[in-house]
């Protein structure tokens, strides 16, 4: 049976009902698209970032003064020379003077204080694919021609990082899951209010041989009118949010890992939330009212 267009669109103005359902998917979403896009960015700088830094080793090797028998250059080329000739090894090189200037800039309040600190040199290695090397053996490689050489196994303190991404995993996950169970439960409570200002409207719809999927086909549409505007407003909020907090933390946050492809990854998994949110809000919907209209004469 064909039914009016705007049947329902009055119960919907009733007591700013639409609005009030419009507010509640804007901010699911809003709050989703956060969650989501939070998700994507750590899950894919920490997997990019652990998996580089899991096959590096960092040699440090501390200043020397005046009074020592090999100048700090020579030092140098000597742990190059056994470092690239250990057979584990891919690749060994020196840690710039300015790199390692960057790094420790920030513990410093006084950039002349920094310059007048003897700075010791970092030699960055990376092992070969499948390779077991281990910074203890590094180091006792080290030792005869350096012996105060330390070496750091960035994969110790990345496992650590990586429980911290799990957890904040999970804890992003039950975000979404509660905002959606929200979602439903606010689309099933406007439904049971439209439908009780429309009880007698329904009971004659019956009357004239209306369907109850009719009717819920029709309560569906009208709902998904509202639900698909306001979860594309809360998307471009949250887009814009997220916009302005990547510009501003971008001297704070270090993203480079993550090249284009990445980043149209994120935002397609940030796209999703209010697709979806449209599809569980009309399913919500359609299933309350069919359930709600069941026992109408």
């Amino acid at each position: 049976m064909s039914l009016p267009r705007h049947l329902f669109t009055p119960s919907f103005r009733h007591q700013h009902l639409g609005r009030s359902l419009a507010a509640i998917v804007g901010i699911m979403v809003f709050i989703a698209t956060f969650a989501v896009a939070a998700e994507a960015v750590l899950l894919t700088a920490g997997y990019l970032w652990g998996r580089n830094l899991e096959t590096r080793l960092t040699v440090e090797i501390p200043a020397v003064g005046d009074e020592a028998t090999l100048p700090q250059a020579e030092r140098v080329r000597q742990a190059l020379s056994i470092l690239r000739a250990m057979p584990q090894v891919a690749q060994a090189s020196p840690v710039s003077d300015g790199d390692v200037t960057r790094l420790l800039e920030p513990w410093f309040d006084e950039p002349q204080l920094l310059k007048a600190l003897p700075l010791p040199t970092l030699i960055d290695i990376e092992r070969k694919p499948g390779a077991d090397l281990s910074a203890r053996q590094v180091g006792d490689a080290l030792k005869p021609a350096v012996s105060d050489a330390r070496v750091n196994d960035h994969g110790t303190w990345t496992k650590d990082i990586w429980k911290l991404v799990r957890g904040l995993t999970i804890l992003g996950g039950m975000t979404i899951a509660l905002t959606a169970l929200a979602l439903v439960i606010a689309v099933n409570l406007i439904c049971r209010t439209v439908i009780a200002t429309e009880r007698e409207t329904i009971s004659l719809l019956h009357l004239m041989g209306a369907e109850n999927i009719d009717i819920a086909r029709h309560f569906q549409l009208q709902a998904t009118h509202i639900v698909a505007k306001a979860a594309l407003a809360g998307f471009c909020a949250a887009l814009a949010i997220i916009s302005i907090l990547l510009f501003c933390t971008r001297n704070i946050a270090d993203l480079s890992t993550l090249q284009w492809g990445h980043w149209f990854g994120v935002a397609f998994a940030a796209a999703l939330v209010p697709a979806c949110a449209t599809v569980i809000a009309a399913v919500a919907a359609r299933f309350s009212v069919m359930r709600l209209i069941e026992d109408f004469p």
